[in-house]
């Protein structure tokens, strides 16, 4: 079932959260000077070659699951500076088209600052998002905002860098990477290989685990700890533009995995429900099924991204950006650890997915997210969710936005712990501290007591007999 049309986009726009996230950190109004990637990577290029050997040698050590990088597309720092940026490219691994042009993308409603326009597709060449407020182009050595660079790259892993890498992809690198074949997601979508990037399943009902393993083949995680690893070797190397932008580039994967829908693959199922629509379901059945999460998912994605959007004022918008601030009830930052992005955010995200499930499914016209004939995402119609919601429900309307908030507030907090870890050099990652799931052990207690009643029957039919 995961291998159907699952939309790969968290939140539709990272850039207005991570703002709001770290609008009150004492480094936000800091300025850093923009650095262009070529320059960046010709500065460090005999550096660079160990730390993302680094890299690789961690992720196939740490990681559950890790794809080997072929051995021809290792890093080396030898090609000459016209070709550093390709042999970067392909060293990480992704989407080797990517311009990665010098620019920030303002908050919704922010004046101009004076900075030339650009375009959006010069910046996000894919062009199947909804656009966002205007792009603004940097030079080389112009002064920034540590607020906009780290805002701003929060986006950019969503304009395409994720794009086109699996074998069955039909892209340019697909046989190159060493990625396989797409494992979830559909891989025919011009989007469809972000799926099992942008998404991450880990803790999943062990029976789900086990009867469908591609499911944990997630890059999630990779992507995590490649772009914190260099953020911290940048800041360290003196490249503080570059640090904060790979940074920002590492904090869009975590944000992610805190909406309910990119950590658990169906949350109106239960696993016996998923197993017994597997087995014995038709066709028809676990389209609608796919079709239903589907929709849920992207309802809300709109929803919230209008909602960030709405005027200055708005109460649902207010309540948002006040729940993403640090506040006096905000969640406490905690320490950033190993795994964090699977054991705290993933896991927290994929416990409040049932419930967040079911608050959709009641709030929301039912057109939209209970009818399996009606594909919200492909149907091309143009819908407000926010305003019709705010409108023409307004009591439901003020439930499911503190339910929202109460994400957020998980959300601020998580970007700020990450980027307090990412941005300092010194800071250590404490060890990992896995959450109890008890299933696993539930289940074999369930079959050794199975186990113990046949071995009991049958002894007492064999008295019996004799």
């Amino acid at each position: 079932m995961a291998c159907a049309a699952l939309s790969a986009f968290a939140w539709e726009d990272h850039a207005p959260i991570t703002y709001a996230a770290l609008a009150g950190e004492p480094y936000a109004a800091q300025m850093v000077q923009a650095e262009t990637l070529d320059a960046f990577l010709a500065a460090e290029k005999p550096a660079l070659s160990a730390v993302l050997a680094g890299i690789e040698a961690k992720a196939k050590k740490a990681l559950d699951y890790h794809p080997p990088l072929p051995p021809e597309l290792a890093f080396t720092g030898e090609a000459p500076e016209t070709a550093l940026r390709a042999a970067f490219l392909a060293a990480i691994r992704v989407n080797p088209s990517m311009p990665f042009p010098l620019f920030v993308q303002l908050p919704p409603g922010a004046p101009r600052e004076g900075r030339p326009p650009l375009a959006i597709d010069q910046a996000d060449p894919m062009g199947f998002r909804i656009p966002d407020p205007p792009f603004e182009a940097l030079s080389p050595g112009e002064k920034v905002s540590v607020l906009e660079v780290a805002a701003t790259a929060s986006d950019e892993p969503d304009y395409g860098m994720d794009v086109g890498l699996y074998a069955d992809n039909g892209g340019a690198v697909g046989a190159l990477y060493g990625f396989g074949k797409q494992p979830f997601g559909n891989p025919s979508l011009s989007y469809g290989s972000q799926a099992p990037i942008h998404m991450a399943f880990p803790h999943e009902d062990p029976l789900i685990k086990l009867a469908a393993p591609f499911t944990q083949r997630s890059l999630s995680a990779y992507r995590t700890l490649q772009y914190s690893t260099l953020a911290r070797f940048a800041f360290a190397s003196g490249h503080p533009y570059w640090g904060w932008r790979f940074a920002g580039w590492a904090l869009h994967y975590v944000q992610d995995l805190a909406q309910p829908y990119h950590a658990s693959m169906l949350p109106g199922l239960s696993a016996f429900q998923i197993i017994w629509l597997n087995l014995t379901g038709s066709a028809a059945a676990k389209n609608a099924a796919l079709v239903l999460v589907s929709n849920r998912h992207t309802v809300i994605e709109d929803y919230l991204y209008r909602a960030m959007a709405a005027p200055s004022g708005d109460a649902g918008r207010t309540l948002l950006y006040e729940a993403l601030r640090l506040g006096p009830t905000s969640p406490r930052v905690e320490s950033w650890r190993d795994d964090y992005a699977y054991d705290v955010v993933a896991w927290k995200s994929y416990r409040r997915a049932p419930a967040f499930d079911r608050l959709v499914a009641a709030t929301f016209p039912a057109a939209y997210v209970s009818d399996p004939s009606y594909d919200y995402a492909a149907a091309g119609d143009v819908h407000d969710p926010y305003d019709e919601l705010q409108s023409q429900a307004p009591v439901k309307a003020a439930v499911f936005d503190e339910a929202c908030a109460s994400i957020f507030a998980d959300l601020g907090s998580w970007t700020r712990s990450f980027v307090a870890y990412a941005s300092d050099p010194r800071a250590i990652e404490l060890p990992r501290k896995a959450p109890y799931d008890p299933r696993a052990l539930g289940y074999l207690a369930a079959v050794a007591a199975l186990v113990v009643v046949i071995l009991a029957l049958a002894r007492k039919k064999g008295a019996r007999a004799k």
